[in-house]
């Protein structure tokens, strides 16, 4: 899908992407920010503030327009997503943040799985929680009808790292799991990631990252089989073919990985 018929589909429904300008190997184009409008027009909840970026925070504001921000949803503390939240106090004055992070939420409880939020006055003027920890220990998705806002828990093209130690990789495991129950059952219908392009194919993308996630864990423990043991040295066979400017990340998922297999006990 085109990024102009993307944002086509995402305008019919009420929702408009704000894309940052932070382009980077872990970012791709960008971070989405995503306004949800209400029925009304009238207010709207934003998902995901983006980084600390005066010229993003203009763009926000003026695709609000005359709306008011009813709320704030973080699907996890990473600085892109949550950067702007430095400054609410400016451009979003007494507007609840929520989160699962309690550093983060303002005005509210943290979020729990199955909580709805409000932003308007009519029934479809809501969302659901879906906790789906693993990228994060704070990482939520957001489901608004059947499109599921998935943060950075799934992405629009790649695959997406687990951080570590505030990732675990049992818990992402888990949690595409229980994506892949929500779309089976006709839940999501469509993925709306935090970087990348929205994505129709969802039985696919979340069959490719369970299948991905299972042969680098196999991959992980061939190597291990074979007398490495350090995460550099795990790293130096799995992810050989890494650039320099993501090798940290690398790094940071192949400690992810052998705290997993420690916790399986092989």
């Amino acid at each position: 899908m085109t990024d102009d018929a993307q944002r086509r589909a995402l305008a019919d429904d009420g929702v408009e992407l704000v894309l940052a300008d932070n382009p980077s190997p872990m970012t791709l184009d960008g971070t989405n920010s995503y306004l949800l409008r209400s029925q009304d027009g009238t207010s709207a909840l934003l998902l995901d503030p983006g980084p600390m970026l005066t010229d993003h925070r203009d763009a926000l504001v003026r695709a609000l327009g005359s709306a008011q921000l009813a709320t704030i949803v973080l699907t996890h503390r990473h600085a892109d997503h949550s950067g702007l939240l430095e400054t609410a106090g400016e451009w979003a004055p007494g507007v609840p943040v929520h989160a699962v992070d309690p550093t983060f939420a303002v005005g509210t409880d943290p979020l729990v799985d199955g909580q709805t939020i409000s932003f308007g006055t009519d029934d479809r003027d809501a969302v659901r929680i879906v906790t789906t920890p693993g990228h994060t220990d704070d990482s939520v998705s957001v489901l608004h009808g059947d499109r599921l806002f998935s943060g950075d828990t799934v992405l629009g093209r790649g695959t997406t790292m687990v951080s570590f130690p505030d990732g675990s990789l049992g818990d992402y495991l888990d949690s595409l799991e229980r994506l892949i129950a929500l779309e089976a059952a006709g839940s999501i219908r469509t993925l709306a990631p935090a970087h990348g392009e929205q994505r129709d194919d969802v039985a696919e993308v979340l069959a490719h990252y369970r299948s991905h996630r299972q042969e680098r864990i196999a991959q992980v423990q061939e190597v291990l089989a074979s007398g490495k043991s350090t995460a550099e040295e795990v790293a130096d066979v799995v992810y050989a073919d890494v650039p320099a400017s993501v090798r940290p990340a690398a790094l940071s998922i192949v400690r992810a990985q052998l705290a997993y297999i420690e916790s399986l006990g092989s």
